[in-house]
């Protein structure tokens, strides 16, 4: 918190995390001049586009599965069968340019009733000051693909950067995750039909009653905003002039202290759930209880 300041059962066994090996580029060895792109580990999931000769891409191996991650130099990701790549050389795919860089990627699978959300980041072995971490985020429902968001670089600003969310989600038929970095920090929202949606945000809180989150911005703005889980809007999204501390609780009332970049100050803002707003409180922090924020920093892994 203080940074801010600052199924239908799919065809295949779908595993909850995935590591894979080092990059490597490849080219397609197949007699009909391409090759298809999956959006899943199988024959029968949807194709998503090609790969042709003579092109180059990155992949990844998986000693786990026939079918190997690729990402085109259009930075398109899915699968193609491993039979069908013939390797070219170590390295990775950068705005279409080989290079011999060595990047890491790992893969996450969640399942949220009906639909898969995979979680793709990309990550360098080695620091390099052009690329930090790719993101990808996709539903897929019965082998299709729903929804997609595609972060193409992710800088380290802001503290922390990449995706989190937590394995205790608040809301069954939700699920929430978070990006930060590029001062620029995200609450993402999927709903059962793998409906995306992101708005500004970090880490964040769910009210006892279930109804409301609350998310003060991962950002080099100060703002807050709030989000209604069972109409599935934004009630507030508003920037600050002026820095929120911790989130306490205390007589049925949520409530924060300024901030002043060292340390929380005595005057506190609750927050007017009627009107959507905040207000000055007389309410004091040792007088209440600090309330655990969900997706806390994370380092894209």
């Amino acid at each position: 918190m203080k940074e801010i300041k600052k199924t239908f059962i799919a065809l295949l066994i779908v595993l909850p995390f995935i590591s894979l090996s080092q990059s490597k580029i490849g080219v397609i060895k197949d007699k009909d001049g391409f090759t298809n792109i999956r959006i899943e580990r199988n024959n029968k999931s949807q194709i998503i586009g090609k790969v042709f000769d003579k092109e180059f891409f990155t992949y990844f191996e998986n000693q786990e599965s026939s079918w190997w991650l690729i990402e085109t130099v259009k930075g398109q990701f899915g699968y193609i069968h491993k039979s069908r790549v013939l390797f070219f050389q170590d390295g990775y795919v950068q705005n279409g340019k080989l290079t011999n860089k060595k990047i890491r990627v790992t893969e996450k699978n969640e399942n949220l009733q009906q639909v898969i959300i995979k979680i793709i980041q990309l990550r360098p072995s080695e620091n390099f000051y052009d690329l930090s971490c790719r993101v990808l985020i996709r539903t897929i429902k019965e082998n299709k693909r729903i929804d997609e968001i595609n972060y193409g670089n992710i800088n380290p600003v802001g503290s922390s950067f990449g995706i989190a969310f937590s394995k205790n989600q608040k809301k069954e038929n939700l699920f929430i995750a978070s990006k930060f970095g590029d001062y620029d920090g995200k609450i993402i929202i999927i709903n059962k039909n793998g409906e995306i949606q992101s708005f500004q945000g970090g880490q964040y809180f769910v009210t006892n009653n279930g109804e409301y989150l609350v998310s003060n911005w991962s950002s080099d703005l100060s703002g807050l905003t709030i989000y209604d889980l069972t109409k599935k809007e934004i009630c507030l999204n508003k920037e600050l002039d002026f820095h929120l501390g911790n989130w306490y609780y205390s007589d049925n009332t949520y409530f924060s202290p300024l901030w002043n970049g060292e340390r929380e100050l005595e005057q506190t803002y609750q927050i007017d759930f009627d009107k959507f707003q905040l207000k000055k409180s007389n309410l004091k922090t040792n007088k209440g209880n600090e309330i655990k924020m969900e997706n806390q920093d994370c380092y894209c892994k």
